[in-house]
């Protein structure tokens, strides 16, 4: 093995430091700054800013959408679906379903794919009490995107806390099928124990 000179060893341990620090800084700016797909695998929700809804149990982390994105009021003028999602976020966050819904339903309007808006829609429109337009708006989420596995939780809770106890047992299932070892799928797995 080669012999290095202190020098040689300082600079090799800043370059590695140097390495580390850019790869942190760049994978916190990428989930910071852009809307990206959930990675259903993720082991941790991020706990909400406020307490939650009086109708959410223990799972509610695992339902609502993490946002880190603070928005102006001239935002709300943007016609970028992503954007106007992450603005609903925002208002979902602070309880503020209504305003929620509305830019919900705008995002989709333009994006009629977006799966996780719906996802989102159909738990904000369940807070309110809207519990059958919420399972007809996640229904249609699935349809969308049947290998989205958090809308079926969402779809789940929802049918369970609505009485619908054979539909959240389906839904739960299809949860548990598409991964029954990820954060939605031991979620699944537990809910679908507290009905049964």
């Amino acid at each position: 093995m080669p012999k290095f000179s202190i020098l040689t060893w300082v600079v090799i341990v800043i370059a590695q430091i140097t390495y580390g620090l850019m790869v942190y800084a760049i994978t916190r700016s990428y989930y910071q700054d852009s809307r990206v797909v959930v990675n259903q695998e993720q082991t941790t929700a991020t706990p909400p800013t406020t307490a939650p809804h009086p109708k959410a149990s223990t799972f509610d982390n695992t339902l609502q959408p993490s946002m880190q994105y603070q928005p102006s009021a001239d935002d709300l003028a943007t016609e970028d679906p992503a954007l106007i999602a992450r603005l609903a976020d925002n208002y979902f966050q602070e309880r503020n379903y209504q305003q929620a819904i509305e830019l919900y339903n705008r995002a989709l309007a333009i994006n009629p794919d977006d799966v996780e808006s719906y996802n989102d829609l159909g738990l904000s429109l369940f807070y309110i009490g809207q519990s059958s337009r919420a399972i007809e708006v996640l229904r249609t989420g699935v349809s969308k995107q049947p290998d989205f596995q958090r809308i079926y939780l969402t779809l789940g809770f929802v049918q369970a806390q609505s009485g619908e106890k054979e539909g959240a047992i389906e839904a739960f299932g299809k949860a548990i099928e598409l991964d029954p070892e990820n954060t939605v799928g031991l979620e699944a797995k537990r809910m679908m124990s507290e009905i049964e």
